[in-house]
């Protein structure tokens, strides 16, 4: 096979500007699309979540990578067993938090697993979404702004703490999250 120099540079350049156009690096080192939002991997595919989770009802994140899942059983079990075990092995705290969209640990859910990474909520389009939480292994911080500032949520959030519901006034108010 006779390979056109300028046909390979061609093919290169086209690939590394398609890559760059879809997944362009930026919140907490994340693929995110050129809207700002999250890139996940979901059923095979990619969606971008600040445009909406579709069908998927749990997602993990390291802020790197993004995968999500049907359920959060799903998201459990693959996080045991299968290729999903690579976001929480990049991350020091594999079991940092988990937002909730409804009271009582329902509805969908965000699991965030990586240290000294501000989440902005919006890019994973859970923005004032948050209704309850888990705190796992590492102490969390709750703000009502994007990139944390003021206020902060002043509710349980060291390690291990969680909260039913969240507490006055902060319900579906929660735009970003510190994991220290």
């Amino acid at each position: 096979m006779v390979w056109n120099r300028s046909r390979v540079v061609l093919v290169g350049a086209s690939v590394l500007l398609a890559a760059s156009t879809v997944l362009s690096p930026s919140v907490a080192g994340a693929a995110v699309s050129p809207e700002g939002g999250v890139v996940a991997s979901f059923g095979g595919r990619s969606i971008d979540l600040s445009a909406g989770w579709g069908a998927a009802r749990a997602c993990v994140s390291d802020g790197v990578i993004t995968q999500c899942f049907r359920s959060e059983a799903e998201m459990d079990a693959a996080l045991e067993t299968t290729t999903a075990t690579m976001v929480a092995a990049s991350s020091t705290c594999s079991s940092s938090l988990r937002l909730y969209r409804s009271t009582s640990f329902g509805g969908s859910v965000l699991f965030l697993t990586a240290q000294g990474v501000m989440f902005n909520l919006s890019t994973y389009g859970f923005d004032n979404d948050t209704s309850s939480y888990r705190v796992g292994a590492c102490d969390a911080s709750f703000y009502d702004g994007a990139n944390g500032g003021t206020p902060i949520y002043t509710g349980p959030t060291s390690a291990g703490s969680s909260a039913s519901f969240m507490l006055s006034g902060w319900d579906n108010r929660v735009s970003s999250v510190y994991l220290p």
